[in-house]
């Protein structure tokens, strides 16, 4: 009878310890885990924030490269004339167009 609560008390410690050894392996990885996420979010806010910088420095660019001027510019090239004097075209009321 004394050996077998030997026995018990051996495997109880054994498995004590084997049980406190999957804890602390748990421990350990969800630790792990955690901190490369962590780490993840950081570097994935950093290219957010490189991103956005670079998305306002676009705007800004794009706002100095049209201009009203740039425009007028390019209708030039293109053989458009700017219109000076606009003269209309005056139809009396009588109906331009019947049916017959």
């Amino acid at each position: 009878m004394a050996k077998r609560k030997k026995d018990n008390s051996k495997i109880f410690i054994t498995l004590s310890f084997a049980v406190l050894g999957f804890l602390v392996f748990c421990y350990v990885f969800q630790v792990s885990q955690m901190a490369q996420a962590s780490y993840e979010i950081g570097q994935k806010q950093t290219r957010l924030e490189t991103s956005r910088k670079e998305v306002a420095g676009l705007e800004a660019s794009l706002l100095q490269n049209n201009t009203l001027e740039k425009y007028e510019q390019k209708l030039n090239e293109m053989g458009y004339q700017k219109i000076d004097r606009i003269d209309y075209v005056v139809v009396s009321s009588a109906v331009v167009a019947s049916r017959r």
